[in-house]
């Protein structure tokens, strides 16, 4: 690559492939960018890839954060055995959630708090009709509500993968809309104008809202597993997590805008959630403080194969082979291939890779997975 001002690492195993490269080239030249980092899930999305961290003084980069703004994991101990969960038990969990955590939307609308906090009208009445149908709703694609078993401990976890939904997007598209500033061809906005102190505003409301999202379908998984099964959620032991926001950090004592798209923020013992595929193990981990990585680690496993590629190669018989000894709804197989284990990288390889930035606390197996695919 061209030189630039800005600083590069990153943490894969792999070659960047040219479109990866290309994208790559352009951030490290993309005005006050002083630091990009690609992480070890990196792949490529529209403008900026996922499992990229980037570092401005002032400017902010909607793109590099993403249209699911807040999204993130949350994952909990329940007071059972994961041996605790048979075909009888996984088709009341399936019942259950089919109806109490909806993919889409719900059936009535849920009261949302601190809507007029949102910088526009525009925006606010999104909030008003899209925010109070979906708190509470899991989403398409990589979403899930995952049950797993501890290694060694064989204790039943639950994890819940899913973020502000069209609160994000909606957030992402109308500052987009609003500055035709550009550079490298990327959108941006200065933090000490009026419109990017707005974004920067209306960002961490789509953050908080996606925490809120998260925490009320755990508040339905717990009455789930009281209700039917007598069991508890553990809630002092939570992990709560998420992977596509902005942040304020001093690194080298220096203050920076850290942009994470796809990667998770690992401070000095701060806990994160690094998770494979439905078919593959995840890792809780705690960071190692490891400033050249910016504070940050990968979100997941990262795709290898795109969805389409994934469609149109995996079968339903070889998807479920790849699932074999997971609870799933087999009425999505189909849909389901897109999803499929082998269309991610190997975990993990890509927890090896981070061993100087996180230090793993826990390793978990999938027993039941629900997605909204």
């Amino acid at each position: 690559m061209s030189k630039s001002k800005a600083t590069y690492r990153h943490w894969l195993s792999e070659k960047l492939n040219d479109d990866l490269q290309s994208q790559t080239k352009r951030l490290l030249h993309a005005k006050d960018v002083k630091h990009l980092r690609l992480m070890a899930d990196a792949h490529l999305a529209n403008d900026v890839c996922v499992g990229c961290v980037l570092a401005t003084s002032h400017l902010v980069y909607p793109s590099a954060v993403g249209g699911d703004i807040g999204c993130g994991m949350l994952s909990v101990p329940l007071d059972v055995d994961a041996e605790f969960i048979k075909e009888k038990q996984a088709t009341q969990i399936f019942d259950f959630l089919t109806v109490n955590v909806p993919i889409v939307k719900q059936r009535n609308s849920i009261l949302v708090g601190g809507i007029d906090k949102l910088s526009s009208n525009k925006l606010q009445k999104i909030a008003m009709r899209d925010g109070q149908y979906q708190l509470g709703t899991l989403g398409r694609g990589n979403h899930f509500i995952e049950l797993q078993r501890c290694h060694g401990s064989g204790q039943l976890w639950l994890t819940i993968h899913t973020g502000s939904r069209a609160i994000g997007p909606a957030v992402r598209d109308y500052h987009l809309e609003k500055t035709q500033n550009k550079s490298a061809g990327i959108k941006y906005l200065d933090l000490d104008s009026e419109q990017g102190e707005a974004y920067f505003q209306d960002m961490q409301w789509a953050r908080e809202y996606a925490s809120a999202n998260r925490l009320f379908i755990l508040d339905q998984c717990r009455k789930l597993f009281r209700q039917q099964f007598s069991a508890s959620v553990i809630e002092k032991d939570m992990i709560h997590c998420d992977h596509n926001h902005i942040e304020r950090l001093d690194i080298a004592k220096k203050s920076f805008l850290v942009h994470r798209k796809g990667a998770c923020s690992v401070n000095k013992g701060e806990q994160a959630i690094i998770p494979g595929s439905m078919g593959s193990d995840s890792f809780h981990v705690i960071g190692k403080g490891n400033a050249g990585s910016l504070y940050s680690s990968s979100h997941g496993a990262g795709r290898c194969m795109s969805r389409q590629l994934a469609r149109n190669t995996i079968s339903k018989d070889n998807l479920s082979k790849q699932l074999s000894g997971i609870f799933y709804q087999t009425e999505k197989l189909r849909l389901l291939t897109e999803e499929a284990p082998t269309s991610y990288k190997k975990i993990e390889t890509v927890i090896a890779l981070q061993k100087k930035l996180v230090k793993v606390t826990r390793r978990l197996s999938p027993v039941l997975n629900f997605k909204g695919t």
